[in-house]
Formats: C-alpha cells, sequence, structure tokens
C-alpha cells in the first residue's frame, strides 16, 4: 500500500499534456462553460462556477498533483466497487459512488485547463490503469480486502489515510485558488470516508490504526 503515492507521481511522465502552463501559460482549456460538469446538488454548482470562472495560473507541480490525484481517486473507487461485489456492505457501494464525484471534480480541472486527462481509453476501465506498478497495488488491495470483511474495510481506511495525506501535502504546494478549492472539499469527503471506516471497524471488534497521517489527524 505504501506504493501507491510513489507510484502514482511516476504516472506523470508516461501522460501527455496539452499545452504550456497556463499564466506561464498552460493549456487554453476549451473555454468557459463549454465543459460538461458532472455532479449533483451544491457539488454540481460549484464545479460549474469554477468552469465558470476566471482562470489562474497553474504550474507544472499542479499538473502532476492533479493526475496524480485523478488516477489516486479513480483507484479507491474501483477498490471500493470491486469489494462492494465481494462483500454486499453497503459502505463500499457508498464510499465508492463519492469517489466518482470526486474524480468528476477533478476531470473538471482538467479540462478548465485544457490538461489531457488520464483515465481515457482502456484505462476507463474500473481495475485497469495504465502503468504496471500501479495495476499491481490495486491487484495487492483487492487480494487483501477479499480476504475478509474485516481486511476490506481496513483497507478502505488505508486508502482513505493516504489519500488524505497527499491532498494535504498538494494543498500546501499550490496557490491556485480553483485547485485548493477542490482539494479542500475532497479532504472533507475523505475524512468523512475515513470515519465511516473507521466505525465500521469498530463495529466489527476491530480498529484503524494511521499509516500516514498523525494517529491524533
Amino acid at each position: 500500500m505504501k506504493k501507491i503515492g510513489i507510484v502514482t507521481i511516476m504516472l506523470v511522465s508516461t501522460f501527455l499534456i496539452s499545452g504550456t502552463i497556463y499564466g506561464k501559460g498552460y493549456g487554453k482549456g476549451n473555454g468557459r462553460g463549454q465543459a460538461q460538469v458532472q455532479g449533483q446538488g451544491q457539488q454540481g454548482v460549484y464545479l460549474q462556477n469554477i468552469m465558470n470562472g476566471p482562470r489562474y495560473e497553474v504550474t507544472e507541480q499542479d499538473v502532476k498533483g492533479l493526475l496524480l490525484m485523478r488516477e489516486e481517486e479513480k483507484l479507491a473507487r474501483d477498490v471500493y466497487y470491486a469489494l462492494y461485489k465481494k462483500w454486499q456492505h453497503r459502505a463500499f457501494a457508498n464510499i465508492g459512488n463519492s469517489e466518482q464525484q470526486h474524480m468528476n471534480a477533478i476531470k473538471v480541472l482538467l479540462t478548465k485547463y485544457g490538461i489531457e486527462d488520464p483515465v481515457t481509453g482502456e484505462n476507463e476501465k474500473r481495475g485497469v490503469f495504465h502503468d504496471a506498478e500501479l495495476q499491481k497495488v490495486y491487484n495487492d488491495l483487492l487480494a487483501q480486502g477479499s480476504k475478509s470483511l474485516v481486511a476490506a474495510l481496513q483497507v478502505g481506511a488505508t486508502v482513505e489515510d493516504l489519500d488524505i495525506k497527499d491532498l494535504n501535502d498538494l494543498l500546501a504546494q499550490t496557490a491556485n485558488p480553483d485547485i485548493i478549492l477542490v482539494y479542500e472539499n475532497l479532504v472533507k469527503g475523505s475524512r468523512n470516508h475515513l470515519r465511516a471506516f473507521a466505525g465500521q471497524l469498530a463495529r466489527n471488534n476491530s480498529h484503524y490504526k494511521a499509516q500516514y497521517l498523525t494517529q491524533v489527524e
């Protein structure tokens, strides 16, 4: 599991990026309001506001972070859907649906700033990833989560633990208001997911020990 952050960062070098830095100036994107914003309720509104709002500078570091999170959110979604199929535990279905919304949010930023989406073609399929090492991580997580329901819940908590750490690290590295808004919303969602998995573990006479965040966090 500890390989995920490293592996997904390595993916960046394998994806084509459209244009050059906006504002230094990265890709033109599709223009205001021309992308379909996927989301429901408040999420759809705030993402539409981002798409229709002003453009800000996007650094190479920002691009790497967005590509990382697009793939990392897909990894979470695919793992949860597979574990739901195995255990029929509603937490995996519900949180998997939420991870799809997280993917959609990152997609809005990729579209606005003209960054090529790594989740296209064959890589759109569940459980299929461009990078062979990331594919192995997915397979390993699924194998671990298939041992028992408790093991599956531990996998879920671990994924969210890492997700929050990566998002916090990326928030500290960006000054782009659009990216900050999306990442902050994703952190809130991931905190809720981690609480949910921790709660389910407690109901199953187990607990989660932090691997990436501090135990206090």
